[in-house]
């Protein structure tokens, strides 16, 4: 009778046993976590939506500059409201001058009704164009991976900063900016 009760007594696992299990299971969790970087891919996915943007508005400017043959914040032919004095420089797409030039593109069919709908996204791209067709198109990368790209080279107005400030190892790679250039 007592082999009978040992086999009952026998079947489940131990407190200790549990308890080793539990902490196992969370300390690879942890590590999991920590390798994951949970917070960076979120950045990534933000710096990924802003490139997005700012392609395809450097796109809508130049497919703007086709139907045109000028630029939107151009001074005859332009966009109005859209730069000053046929020219714009390192401007908010959600600013004062640069409101004006992504409702233009999207009145005249170059950009999709919805571009504008995401302020946190139009605020953080910022437009610089000469008189003639350059379009720089930047934003300011958040996640590690962009800001070490060999991409993210530029200041707020599209021209490339000095060798060393940007990148891996630069000294001032929080304000370097990756632009869609045109």
């Amino acid at each position: 009778m007592k082999s009978a009760q040992n086999k009952i007594l026998q079947k489940g696992f131990t407190l200790i046993e549990l308890l080793v299990v539990i902490g196992i299971l969370g300390i690879l969790a942890t590590a999991l976590v920590a390798t994951i970087d949970p917070f960076e891919q979120l950045k990534k996915a933000s710096d990924s939506n802003l490139k997005n943007a700012a392609v395809e508005f450097a796109n809508a400017n130049l497919r703007y500059y086709t139907t045109h043959n000028a630029m939107p914040w151009h001074a005859t032919g332009g966009v109005a409201g859209c730069g000053t004095a046929g020219a714009i420089s390192a401007v908010a797409l959600d600013a004062a001058t640069g409101a004006p030039c992504v409702t233009g593109l999207i009145q005249d069919g170059e950009l999709k009704d919805q571009f504008d709908d995401d302020d946190n996204l139009t605020s953080k791209i910022v437009l610089t164009g000469d008189a003639t067709t350059e379009v720089n198109v930047c934003y300011l990368p958040t996640s590690k991976a962009e800001q070490r790209s060999p991409l993210t080279k530029f200041d707020s107005t599209g021209t490339e900063r000095a060798a060393g400030l940007c990148g891996v190892n630069g000294t001032d790679a929080d304000n370097c900016y990756w632009c869609a250039a045109l």
